[in-house]
């Protein structure tokens, strides 16, 4: 017998995410899935017509939680456009501010989005016999991090009450204001235009960043600890929830600051010098680093999706003259069609269907997040952390009092031999440990060049009637990219993929379900006695969905002006 259960709104997130499943009681198993968006976005109508540089400032309204990514994708596209690359000090306060939501984005999601459901108070509720077991077992790491028993963790991890639900939060915050002391405020940066970056450095601002980014280090340290405790005791549990097959891409994130120059041109070799490596990875091996080859295989469609398709091409070829297909974003158009809502073999969603396409025609149904980021990272060994199979690093020495590991050590991420929500949520603890490193590195850097004398923090250039730009790079959700076509200096289209929307989108034109969709076909329903979703819920908070904020909602019957309840709510 099947069950169908509707999610609507999923709960603990920032957006409008709703889920259709289906689960066979028989093989205790989800067989169907669809994941769909209540939700309009008209930010690339919104940008038409405007000055380019006006979209650094206009997109990063898409989202409160990561507006930082979608600043530094658009400068990026943006000073390609204007031909505009910043000088090295520039680039190192845009990265520095990337990273500083990185910190606070990682403590966030794993201690008060995804943790809390493996908590004492959920796992009391699904699975008291997993919350007895947890009882009885010793943290590994208890003598370094102090929680004895993995209950404890579970108890932390309650909201609002728990140690580390409130440490989370703590850090999180303490992330916003290293992004604020150097871009202005957080969120929403103000200080990102082309050709650098609007802040002029002193030495007390690095002084002020280090400190700070010294205590997300310190932080780090248990962070990993903890996280390694508790999910290794839940694999034994939860290994098969949310499984899928390895099929990741990554933008790769943290430019080089002697190597990006914004040109089109050159972005396949900058690209490869980011500390976080750009990649395709699916059948086993690595597709492609190339940056640029990376941007041409992008598709987006809308067979499922409520939107009217597009005919012929803006773009024939990119600025190398390599052949642009007509789904590509710089050719892509955004022209919103409501139609009735939960028709699952017509369209069903507001988001559109990102899917990446090789050389060979083979179109993928690629997953982006931070497990996506250090997978690639590790296979690609672009970088000297890189073993090929892990990914291994030294956090440095903190002198803080309230360090519970004070001195350096040693951090080591490994590939994992399934990709689940368990393993989704250690890559972003990992990433968490990973960024702290690659910044404490990069502010060592910065400082030296300083001394040097190399304090210039933007250049100035001048503006071109017509040029053609896009930025590729990661939030912490995965792949975020902006396309910008700029005609007698305004934007003549502008294209916008959120992180979310790859790994939230819906069937492709072939049929295959997305990434959320797919991780949810085959999950065990582990809950006795009630159909509430938990198995399906803590799939999707392992991706750590992120929907931008809404102008209108549909319901089947119209377009609305604020939210109306249009399904089953699940509040887990």
């Amino acid at each position: 017998m099947a069950k169908e259960i509707i999610i609507e709104p999923l709960t603990r997130i920032e957006g409008h995410l709703a889920i259709h499943a289906i689960a066979d009681e028989k093989t205790n198993k989800y067989i169907d899935a669809h994941s769909y968006g209540t939700m309009f976005r008209g930010f690339e109508i919104i940008l038409k017509n405007r000055e380019p540089a006006d979209a650094i400032w206009i997109t990063q309204r898409i989202c409160g939680v990561c507006p930082v990514p979608h600043a530094t994708a658009s400068v990026e596209c943006v000073e390609m456009a204007y031909n505009a690359p910043p000088p090295p000090i520039g680039i190192a306060l845009r990265n520095f501010t990337l990273m500083a939501e990185e910190l606070y984005d990682a403590s966030l999601g794993c201690c008060i989005l995804e943790g809390p459901d493996y908590s004492e108070v959920i796992l009391n509720k699904y699975a008291p016999d997993v919350l007895q077991e947890a009882q009885k077992t010793k943290a590994e790491h208890s003598g370094m991090h102090g929680f004895s028993t993995i209950a404890d963790i579970c108890k932390a991890l309650n909201p609002i009450t728990g140690a580390l639900w409130l440490k989370g939060l703590e850090m999180s915050k303490l992330g916003r204001k290293m992004a604020s002391l150097l871009a202005g405020k957080h969120p929403h940066v103000n200080s990102f235009v082309p050709g650098g970056i609007g802040k002029t450095l002193t030495a007390s601002d690095l002084e002020q960043y280090a400190d700070m980014l010294s205590r997300h280090v310190a932080f780090s340290k248990e962070f990993v600890l903890i996280f390694d405790d508790l999910l290794n005791f839940m694999s034994r549990f939860y290994s098969e929830t949310g499984k899928r097959e390895a099929t990741f891409l990554s933008a790769g994130c943290y430019e080089g600051l002697a190597d990006y120059n914004a040109k089109y041109a050159d972005m396949g070799k900058w690209g490869e010098k980011r500390a976080v490596t750009p990649g395709v990875f699916a059948g086993g091996k690595i597709i492609t680093n190339d940056l640029i080859e990376i941007n041409l295989g992008v598709r987006e469609y809308v067979n499922h999706s409520y939107y009217e398709e597009w005919d012929g091409k803006d773009m024939e070829k990119d600025p190398l003259g390599n052949e642009l297909d007509k789904n590509h974003p710089w050719n892509e158009h955004t022209n919103p069609k409501p139609q009735e809502a939960k028709k699952w073999d017509d369209k069903y969603t507001w988001l559109k269907c990102p899917r990446w396409q090789s050389k060979d025609g083979k179109i993928y149904v690629v997953e982006v997040g931070p497990l996506a980021r250090m997978y690639i990272t590790t296979v690609s060994k672009k970088v000297p952390e890189s073993t090929g199979k892990s990914l291994k690093f030294t956090l440095p020495r903190t002198n803080r009092i309230d360090a519970k590991v004070p001195g350096a050590m040693d951090v080591e991420w490994n590939i994992p031999s399934k990709i689940n929500a368990l393993e989704r949520i250690r890559a972003r603890v990992y990433f968490h440990a990973y960024t702290a490193y690659v910044t404490y590195e990069q502010v060592l850097a910065a400082l030296a060049a300083i001394k040097g004398g190399a304090s210039k923090v933007w250049t100035k250039y001048e503006k071109p009637k017509d040029g053609i730009g896009v930025g590729i790079v990661e939030a912490m959700r995965g792949v975020v990219a902006h396309w910008c076509i700029m005609k007698d200096g305004k934007i003549n289209k502008y294209q916008i993929i959120s992180p979310t929307t790859w790994n939230a989108s819906p069937r492709d034109k072939n049929g295959n379900p997305g990434p959320y969709e797919q991780a949810i076909i085959g999950t065990p329903l582990t809950e006795k006695g009630t159909y509430d979703g938990i198995d399906v819920v803590r799939t999707i908070r392992s991706f750590d969905p992120c929907l931008g904020c809404a102008i209108h909602i549909y319901n089947g019957k119209g377009v609305l002006k604020k939210t109306e309840e249009i399904g089953t709510t699940c509040t887990i």
